[in-house]
């Protein structure tokens, strides 16, 4: 008898979760089959979407900026470090070009750790919140597409 109500409960609890699971995926099919046709909801993820696109592109620009400045870096690093045992510290003229040498690599690494980080740094983090901003209130959207045509034609972001 205990085993007769113990699989009957189970079965019912069963029953009870697939028919809870059953609501969930028809509640998030409803969801997925909502169509946005508000204009102004429309206009303003097209403007979020263009924002994102040229922030990604911004980043692409700092990504290079920075990759740059690191080669230069390297290479000026790798001249300090192949040139340091060539240097004749009884010939001022070496002694003079490989300080400037020196001179020219710590100015690069200032700006590699400076201003190319933290611009490249400061692109990504703009492009980081633009894509969660666009994320959270227009990815996954369906867009009526005679409404989307309409508001793309006179489409004007700031």
């Amino acid at each position: 008898m205990a085993k007769q109500a113990e699989g009957g409960m189970g079965t019912g609890g069963w029953r009870v979760r697939l028919a809870a699971m059953l609501a969930l995926m028809l509640a998030a099919g409803a969801a997925e089959a909502q169509v946005v046709r508000a204009p102004d909801e429309i206009h303003a993820c097209l403007c979020k979407e263009q924002s994102v696109a040229s922030l990604n592109q911004e980043v692409q620009t700092q990504s290079r900026a920075y990759e740059s400045q690191r080669q230069s870096f390297e290479a000026l690093d790798k001249a300090v470090q192949s040139g340091r045992p060539q240097v004749n510290v009884n010939n001022p003229a070496d002694v003079d070009a490989f300080k400037r040498l020196l001179e020219r690599r710590d100015a690069a690494a200032d700006v590699l750790a400076g201003t190319a980080t933290k611009s490249y740094a400061d692109a990504v983090q703009r492009y980081n919140r633009a894509v969660a901003d666009y994320n959270g209130s227009c990815a996954g959207k369906a867009f009526d597409p005679d409404t989307l045509a309409a508001v793309k034609k006179t489409l004007s972001c700031p």
